[in-house]
């Protein structure tokens, strides 16, 4: 979130997207949109704080609870962004993690059979690399959470179709969504990323999405993404 004054700043439409001025180049997914939160009804003890993450966190008390999801190729440093919620947090307390992994798996042999999207994968970790926060880091986040000094790290990996191809009806469900995501999703994660630090062309991007958006749609396909959920606590101290 972020100031609506940084919304009146100019800036320049890119692949037929604006992307918002608050710390331009910083941020390439256009995946934001305003929501006017000063008319939600919310609870007295419930305050929205607006800031960055990655710089010094200079909160005037720890907190019993920090959650943080989706933040692949929005971190440069995820060691760092583990220590200050581990110097955050009130001993005994917990921080969590949650991320869709941006790779691809499958059980038999449709990996083979899913060219275009396990050539966007690739790309997708590639430009983000170069861009300095780099996707697929979800599967890193035990380690660097219990390098972080939290105990009790526990690490928990869901299956998620990226179609409704599973016989399980719960699987099924979840292959509907995750496929209309991923559907709504190609243009925004691809455009800044491959044109920018790839130096592909959008029409080269979208005849590669083409391939992607077939291969979402096939139900012989059997493949999936995983959804990763990481926890530890800060120790008691004297405990």
């Amino acid at each position: 979130m972020c100031s609506h004054a940084n919304a009146d700043l100019p800036i320049d439409p890119e692949n037929g997207r604006r992307y918002h001025a608050y710390r331009q180049g910083e941020y390439v997914i256009k995946m934001a949109w305003i929501i006017e939160y000063n008319f939600i009804r919310v609870p007295p003890n419930c305050v929205f704080e607006i800031d960055d993450f990655e710089l010094p966190w200079n909160f005037t008390q720890p907190f019993d609870f920090i959650h943080a999801r989706s933040v692949e190729g929005s971190v440069k440093d995820f060691p760092h962004l583990f220590r200050q919620a581990h110097q955050n947090l009130v001993p005994g307390g917990w921080f969590e993690m949650m991320e869709p992994t941006v790779d691809i798996f499958s059980d038999d042999d449709s990996i083979s059979k899913a060219p275009h999207l396990s050539e966007w994968r690739d790309m997708l970790i590639e430009a983000s690399g170069k861009f300095g926060k780099e996707m697929g880091a979800a599967k890193n986040y035990k380690k660097w959470m219990t390098e972080a000094g939290f105990t009790d790290v526990t690490e928990e990996i869901f299956k998620v179709p990226f179609s409704p191809w599973a016989k399980d009806p719960k699987l099924k469900e979840l292959g509907r969504y995750q496929q209309a995501n991923m559907l709504e999703a190609l243009d925004a994660y691809s455009l800044a990323l491959f044109t920018r630090f790839l130096g592909w062309s959008v029409d080269q991007i979208q005849m590669l999405l083409v391939g992607v958006r077939q291969e979402l749609l096939d139900r012989k396909l059997h493949i999936y993404s995983r959804y990763y959920l990481v926890y530890g606590r800060k120790e008691i101290e004297g405990s």
